[in-house]
């Protein structure tokens, strides 16, 4: 069987910092120990592996030994071992501190034994001390990590050297890193935890994964392809949170034929679970150790799940309670069974599927059927607690109409809780059983209903298309009142909405209306048709229809229904009113988590997530992304990844851009998210802008431009926050204006959705011209909400207007605010300090060469020549605190740079953002106070000032 690993560690972020910690405390001479301890399967060894790794990559030597399972234990093998491996490729015996302690050493190392250490009387101290010596000498000044692995085998002499470097490493440039599995009754892991107990080691422990980190874990293993939704749930049902299980069935099912890559996707092909073979085998052995009897108690308590009932398994193995007790305690024993709650249950999930792998087929499928038969006969609460179990059952008998019955209602069970992958995966089971029979019409329709709530629409329309074609085909006679039909349109008009084809979407909402009846599905089709109004920007239509859907909901009385309709409410009152907006959606997660809706709660953390992303928050967001991956939700995790990307951007984090919008991308091509890729490109080409990329923005923009010609929010952004940051990056002011004036006649002009902050910039550019900014500023709040960093940069636009009006205590306190908020985007930051302080300097209010310091450090720092040009060109002009007669202001500095370079003065214009009349004027008064005649001695003049500085 070949291997199928995850290229990272998933869960184990707070015992790597505290490792990464250790090793940074044993490159400046404090060393120290750390004793990991977790049941076998919980990822000890590869954290170790990963701590040998982060060591090699500092240029640290490393020692590793490892203790094996032996009935006499070898004396200091662990130690011995990784004593040898260094000896092997450095000269460790030559080092003069370690000399003294070779005879004791020699024991361990061949080499170092000599006719006269024949016999001799090992020393433990001296083993010990020479040990540290020689990992002292190995690392030198890079220091050295020591690592023993399964120390719970480990002999006495080893774990003595252990305790002697925990209580002696505290001086030295070294880490040492013992594992252990946490047994409370070995006296072995009773020594380690004694050195934490004092205070000379610290422990580390190790727990299962979540589920959530199970699914993280299976993505990483199979790569950036679509995993089933089954498999995903077998991954969490089976592996029980152990990373060693997830690897060895994920490479099980791929070796089987059973999970199998095609393209983008895995398709399981009848995913079957086997153990893996090393802990099959154990198993295995600890069952042959049982009496006859018990080994059949432990089948039938296999049979009927994880779980064990002891009163209910005796009735259905027909067996005496005291002997099933007994046979129980016998396996507990035997590390099969633990005590859980007020019974038993099996150790491992996998441990279950190993008791049951070596029973034939035949006897299985006869031993099922005669369990099931007096399940249904016997009192017993399983048949209405637990349907996965009997559904199980059901298939291993070959009753497959019993088990489609129990994985039907296992699947509406998730859906109501918002569990969608595990809904999707009983309902695609329940399916694969019921070809062929009457029963198989139904498990389409609730797999339909599921796929329509996750928004796949990939798989949606299809299965849906199939479902609507088989009931006009029969006449009526499957489906005679409709409900059935319309139940489809719902779920396919659901999809649509994720996929943002709102013409498609309002038809199949349109026909779900004319098919069914009733206020659930009223308030359902008024929030779904809100959505679509909000899509093609009729938001008066959207508010009301969000308005009339919340009040129906609250009607009905039904927290799924009214979770949908808050979180449309949200949406449509985002646009105006960040607070109404934040009650919705604050409103609807409390619903979500008090009635266990986990999709409906993570979509409103992503919501909540969107309101905070111009603030640069993302703690709602990676919240919402967690949950949504959890439960299966791809559009809202997707949603999630693009609000991450509008907080990097408010950070002015061009990395995470990239990384979040990498994520939008893969999520909404995988899934047919309609205008989430347009907007993922849009993210990188904002990234690639603030970087003067303009040949990656050019190609992007080229990719996105025709996808988004009706979205006013996404047009917006491409002129203001991609095509003018672009410009601006190189310094081009004139270009940059004209691409913020087409984004602001965008949003005068229709009706956005959200405002992208850098639509006010026209307005800035406009007071630095000479136009009173404040009639601009009333229009554009009409428009949207604002948000702060919009806010912000129409206060530097109102501090331009004050300190031209002469109130310059007004202009000092309005700018000092409006640069205070955009310290969260450096890149904003500068750009702004750079356009308004030359104006500030000639009118002598503010600080302006402190802002162009810090522009200047930005754009550095970026790599961007010409606006840091352009701040070192400032920052020699004019003094500041007014003009001084003679003295050349820094707007007349501007233009002589660029008369240095020969452009006429319709160019310098265009660059500076001046009229020509304005330039003429500025070269007049250059021309008079450099004593120049001509615009060639001007040029000669900047030249010999430029070399001067």
């Amino acid at each position: 069987m070949g291997s199928v690993l995850s290229p990272v560690m998933v869960g184990r972020r707070e015992q790597l910092a505290a490792l990464h910690a250790g090793l940074d405390a044993a490159v400046a001479g404090h060393g120290s120990t750390f004793v990991v301890i977790g049941e076998p399967g919980v990822g000890k060894t590869r954290l170790l592996r990963e701590v040998r790794r982060c060591a090699v990559e500092r240029g640290m030597a490393a020692l590793v030994g490892r203790a094996v399972e032996t009935a006499v234990p070898l004396p200091f093998r662990p130690i011995g071992e990784a004593l040898l491996a260094a000896c092997r490729s450095e000269r460790v015996g030559e080092d003069p501190a370690v000399a003294p302690f070779r005879s004791a050493l020699g024991c361990l190392v061949p080499e170092w034994s000599t006719p006269d250490t024949v016999g001799y009387e090992v020393s433990l101290l001296h083993v010990a001390e020479g040990f540290l010596r020689i990992a002292r000498g190995l690392g030198g000044a890079g220091g050295a990590v020591v690592v023993l692995d399964d120390l719970q085998w480990a002999d006495g002499e080893s774990l003595a050297v252990l305790e002697y470097l925990a209580d002696n490493v505290s001086a030295e440039p070294v880490l040492v890193v013992g594992a252990t599995r946490s047994d409370p009754t070995s006296l072995r892991v009773g020594a380690l935890i004694a050195m934490v107990d004092r205070r000379v080691a610290s422990l580390l422990e190790l727990s299962r994964l979540t589920p959530e980190q199970s699914v993280e874990m299976t993505r990483h293993c199979l790569g950036d392809a679509r995993i089933p939704a089954e498999v995903l749930q077998l991954v969490i049902d089976r592996a029980d949170g152990l990373p060693f299980f997830v690897e060895e069935l994920l490479a099980a099912l791929e070796n089987d034929g059973a999970l199998v890559r095609h393209g983008e996707q895995w398709v399981a092909e009848h995913p079957a679970v086997r153990a893996p073979v090393s802990f099959a085998e154990s198993v295995r052995r600890r069952i042959g150790l049982l009496t006859p009897a018990a080994r059949e108690v432990l089948v039938d308590a296999a049979l009927l799940g994880r779980r064990i009932d002891p009163d209910l398994l005796a009735t259905v193995a027909g067996a005496d309670p005291v002997a099933v007790g007994e046979a129980l305690q016998a396996a507990e024993r035997r590390l099969l069974v633990e005590i859980h709650d007020c019974g038993f249950r099996f150790r491992h999930a996998l441990t279950r599927d190993a008791v049951l792998a070596d029973l034939p087929p035949g006897d299985r499928s006869a031993r099922a059927r005669r369990v099931l038969d007096r399940l249904e006969t016997a009192d017993s609460n399983l048949l209405s607690e637990s349907p996965e179990v009997l559904a199980d059952l059901a298939e291993t008998a070959m009753r497959h109409d019993v088990a489609v019955a129990h994985l039907l209602e296992v699947g509406r069970r998730a859906l109501r809780q918002g569990a969608l992958t595990s809904a999707e995966s009983a309902q695609r089971r329940a399916l694969e059983l019921s070809r062929g029979t009457e029963l198989e019409l139904e498990a389409a329709e609730a797999l339909v209903e599921t796929l329509g709530v996750a928004g796949r629409a990939d798989d949606t329309f299809p299965l849906g298309e199939v479902l609507l074609a088989r009931f006009d085909s029969s006449a009526g006679a499957l489906d005679p009142d409709g409900s059935r039909r319309g139940a489809v349109h719902l779920a396919l008009g659901r999809a649509a909405v994720a996929g943002t084809d709102w013409a498609l979407a309002a038809a199949h909402l349109g026909a779900a209306g004319r098919h069914g009846a009733g206020p659930d599905l009223a308030a359902r089709l008024n929030a779904l048709r809100a959505v679509v109004a909000l899509g093609e920007g009729q938001l008066d239509d959207a508010g009301r229809l969000a308005a009339e859907a919340v009040d129906a909901a609250e009607r009905a009385g039904v927290p799924d229904l009214l979770c949908e309709a808050l979180l449309v409410h949200g949406r449509c009152a985002r646009i105006r009113n960040h607070e109404v907006a934040e009650c919705a959606f604050e409103r609807a997660r409390t619903v979500a988590r008090e009635a266990g809706l986990a999709h409906r709660e993570a979509r409103a953390l992503a919501e909540l997530g969107s309101v905070h992303a111009y603030r640069g928050l993302v703690t709602r967001l990676l919240e919402a992304r967690r949950l949504a991956e959890a439960c299966g939700a791809p559009e809202t995790e997707a949603v999630a990844e693009n609000h991450l990307a509008v907080a990097a951007w408010t950070r002015g984090d061009v990395d995470d851009i990239l990384v979040h919008a990498a994520a939008v991308l893969q999520l909404a091509r995988r899934y047919r998210l309609g205008l989430l890729v347009p907007a993922a490109l849009i993210h990188q080409a904002c990234a690639h802008a603030m970087r003067g990329d303009s040949a990656a923005v050019d190609a992007l923009l080229a990719e996105a431009a025709p996808q988004i010609t009706e979205e006013a929010t996404q047009r917006i952004s491409m002129h203001a926050h991609v095509r003018a940051l672009c410009a601006l990056a190189h310094d081009d002011l004139a270009t940059a204006a004209r691409e913020f004036a087409v984004a602001e006649d965008i949003v005068l002009s229709e009706r956005p959705t959200a405002m992208p902050p850098l639509a006010s910039m026209a307005v800035l550019l406009r007071a630095l011209d000479g136009v009173d900014p404040r009639q601009a500023a009333m229009d554009l709040r009409r428009r949207a909400c604002a948000g702060p960093l919009l806010e912000a940069v129409l206060a530097a636009a109102q501090a331009v207007a004050l300190g031209r009006r002469g109130d310059h205590v007004a202009a000092a306190s309005a700018m000092s605010s409006a640069l205070l908020e955009m310290e969260l985007n450096p890149f904003v930051h500068a750009v702004v300090a750079r356009l308004v302080a030359p104006h500030a300097t000639a009118e002598g209010w503010g600080e302006p060469m402190r802002w162009l310091d810090a522009a200047l450090a930005t754009f550095e720092a970026r790599g961007l020549r010409r606006p840091a040009g352009a701040c070192r060109a400032l920052r020699r002009g004019g003094p500041i605190g007014g003009r001084q007669p003679g003295a050349i202001t820094s707007r007349e500095r501007d233009v002589l740079l660029l008369v240095a370079e020969g452009l006429p003065n319709r160019t310098i214009a265009e660059r500076l953002y001046l009229s020509s009349r304005t330039v003429e004027k500025h070269v007049e008064r250059l021309l008079a106070k450099t004593g120049s005649s001509n615009r060639a001695q001007l040029a000669t003049y900047a030249l010999r000032q430029d070399e001067n500085t």
